[in-house]
């Protein structure tokens, strides 16, 4: 079990503030710092620079080691709690179009699985799945755009074609290809899959004229689809999800395919290895390389 000095040191890097840290725990922040002295006072040395001022936490030296030293505490005695014949607990963040439209089948394998996995499933944009990889607050992570980084290992799940999603239409089928400069951009329900996906936009509809409605997530458009001159472009696993419900289209020029990539920290929680593999056998399983 870890110590209460520990576990808030570790909640303080994993946050990047004491006032983060301290909603994570639920304790007031002159709490927090108070045990962050009290720790520093043990070890006789300062962890963390804290500079009046300054937003940002920077650890010394001294830090940097403890830090490590800390992960390794918590890692074991998670894996001591843990069932020995499990497969370990994963919390997994997903963008929501991969959550709700191309992971479902992933995670009831996962759950059917035996030994079992526990799982934790969040929703967030990529960058912020970036983010809480490279701080271990999640074990797996499914983004679509993806930064460099030496604590991160990104592996390709599958790229997606984009189709064109309206209401049904009389003489209208899904065979047919759509010319996208045709489509009044005025009408669109507009989201952002991107940085390659709207530079292919933006040469085809004038971005100083466009959207008059941004949407997040491929539920908003369900929802805002009521007219037949509404439109919207979305990636294949919708289309398959929804089927005879909208029209789906192909476009000309078509959008570039949307790439899934998998992120995992470089040095996972020793909790959470047997279910990575688990995980990473069920991906290949469903989605082979070059899919």
């Amino acid at each position: 079990m870890l110590s209460i000095g520990t576990e808030t040191f570790l909640a303080i890097i994993e946050n990047g503030s004491l006032s983060r840290a301290s909603y994570q725990l639920k304790i007031t922040q002159s709490t927090v710092s108070l045990r962050l002295k009290n720790l520093e006072a043990e070890l006789g040395c300062t962890l963390i620079n804290r500079r009046r001022g300054e937003r940002s936490l920077e650890l010394t030296p001294a830090g940097k080691a403890y830090l490590r030293f800390a992960e390794q505490m918590r890692d074991i005695s998670q894996d001591m709690n843990s069932d020995e014949n499990a497969g370990g607990s994963l919390k997994i963040g997903g963008v929501d179009s991969a959550n709700v439209f191309l992971l479902p089948p992933v995670v009831r394998s996962l759950l059917t699985h035996k030994p079992t996995v526990k799982i934790i499933m969040e929703t967030h944009q990529s960058w912020q799945i970036q983010d809480l990889i490279e701080r271990r607050q999640l074990d797996a992570g499914f983004a679509i755009t993806v930064q460099r980084s030496p604590n991160i290992v990104v592996q390709p799940v599958i790229t997606e074609e984009y189709f064109l999603m309206r209401l049904p239409r009389d003489g209208e089928s899904s065979e047919m290809v759509v010319d996208a400069r045709i489509l009044d951009p005025l009408e669109e329900l507009h989201i952002n899959w991107g940085s390659s996906y709207m530079l292919w936009h933006d040469q085809i509809w004038n971005p100083l004229e466009t959207v008059d409605i941004q949407l997040d997530t491929v539920s908003c458009i369900t929802r805002m689809l009521f007219r037949q001159k509404q439109w919207a472009i979305v990636p294949v696993s919708v289309k398959n999800f929804f089927g005879d419900q909208y029209l789906f289209q192909r476009l000309y020029p078509p959008p570039p395919p949307r790439p899934m990539h998998l992120l995992t920290h470089r040095h996972p929680r020793l909790s959470a290895v047997k279910g990575l593999k688990i995980l990473r056998e069920i991906i290949s399983a469903f989605f082979p390389p070059n899919s």
